[in-house]
């Protein structure tokens, strides 16, 4: 009754999710991304590991383990989907080489059919969230062990009731375990409905950036980074730069890398009557320069390296968070707001070892840039906490594999 619900639904939908996928497609010049969605395209090699990272963060995390089981199983073929073009973008920069990758079918029973008869894969491993029934199902039915790995559990997924909560357990019913990232998203998994669940620990310290790897992107004078923000969040950090202005602090240059770099006449306009250069247009920074806006992509591991220390965006506003792993990483003290739903592990590891500060709301975010402004040596101290948090659970990607071994490899 379940699974007969949702494909009436998922039928009703496809107009919208048809026209949605031939849109992203379009629009990312990836043009045959609709078709390869439901499930067409070349044959894969049989017996893969298949591993689905959503986006662009999901396949910058699979990247470390898809590297050790490349190295531990070399006479074992591994396929990697995702979901977005800016993912398979990443992936093809990225991908050790002899890993396939593909895009993951549309939850219908045709495309996801396709989809397994092409790549006849030894096992599936899901990165983080993704819960789609008609895929599970089609992989139980085939006997394909399905893992979840670095699982974890939105809130919004938390507070589903009736029908869909129902849905989540049939559909989590069909995994052969979950390995979670943390006790909490352990218990959240059990509270949902799975049966096997394993705490390995979070996969994106493995994937966090070296220091001696990145080469700093210098601007000519010293920077603070906003990183990935989102929307409202570049005109909260303008109030917050002004009201310092007026209090005589001394100001370095502001960097705002927007996570969505087409948003940027938008952000012009929040930042309107500020000296700023623009990076897509191949400004140059000025004396006189007080906000660059960086709207360009893949620099921000070299932006980030060359800051004084980073706000992470996405959490003054309410989308939970960015990836605060990586400054961390590049041993810079980071500062976030209050909504880091979807990094809270990350966020709660690094606080408890005094490796960042997160602001309650944000009319604290001028009185804590005025405190790190005036105190270089603490912004450097929380920094070199933050590395060494890092650099301690940098070995999960062994972890991950050797859990992964105990249902795939044979």
């Amino acid at each position: 009754m379940l699974i007969g619900s949702y494909r009436l639904l998922m039928w009703l939908m496809a107009p919208l999710v048809l026209a949605h996928s031939w849109r992203h497609g379009r629009r990312e010049g990836e043009w045959g991304y609709l078709r390869r969605r439901l499930g067409h395209g070349e044959l894969g090699q049989s017996e893969a590991i298949w591993l689905h990272a959503a986006s662009v963060g999901e396949v910058n995390a699979a990247l470390p383990l898809l590297a050790a089981m490349g190295r531990a199983w070399p006479d074992r073929p591994l396929l990697l989907t995702t979901t977005t073009a800016s993912g398979a973008r990443i992936a093809r920069q990225t991908l050790p080489a002899g890993i396939q990758h593909d895009f993951l079918p549309l939850d219908y029973s045709g495309a996801v059919a396709r989809f397994l008869d092409r790549h006849r894969p030894r096992c599936a491993l899901i990165l983080e969230t993704e819960l789609w029934p008609l895929l599970y199902r089609a992989c139980a039915a085939r006997q394909i062990p399905l893992l979840i790995i670095n699982g974890r559990l939105s809130s919004r997924t938390l507070r589903a009731g009736g029908w869909l909560r129902r849905l989540y357990r049939t559909t989590l019913a069909h995994t052969r375990v979950v390995l979670a990232r943390s006790e909490a998203d352990a218990s959240a998994f059990r509270a949902l409905g799975a049966e096997r669940v394993e705490v390995i620990g979070n996969i994106k310290f493995a994937a966090a950036p070296r220091a001696e790897t990145i080469t700093p992107l210098a601007l000519g004078r010293p920077y603070v980074l906003a990183a990935s923000t989102r929307e409202g969040e570049e005109a909260l950090l303008l109030g917050a730069w002004q009201q310092l202005r007026t209090a005589g602090v001394a100001l370095p240059l502001l960097v705002i890398a927007p996570r969505h770099p087409q948003r940027r006449e938008i952000i012009l306009r929040d930042l309107a009557g500020e000296a700023i250069a623009v990076r897509s247009r191949g400004e140059a920074v000025q004396s006189n320069t007080s906000i660059y806006l960086a709207d360009t992509f893949g620099e921000l591991p070299a932006l980030m390296a060359g800051a004084e220390w980073v706000f992470m965006g996405g959490s003054l506003v309410d989308k939970g968070g960015q990836n605060i792993l990586e400054p961390a990483a590049l041993g810079k003290a980071v500062v976030f707001g209050p909504h880091m739903e979807n990094f809270r592990d990350e966020a709660r590891i690094l606080l408890e070892a005094d490796a960042a500060i997160q602001l309650t709301n944000p009319e604290e975010l001028a009185s804590t840039l005025s405190e790190l402004l005036k105190d270089p040596q603490r912004c450097a101290a929380i920094g070199q906490r933050a590395q060494q948090v890092v650099d301690a659970r940098r070995g999960m990607a062994q972890r991950y594999l050797q859990a992964v071994g105990t249902y795939c490899r044979d």
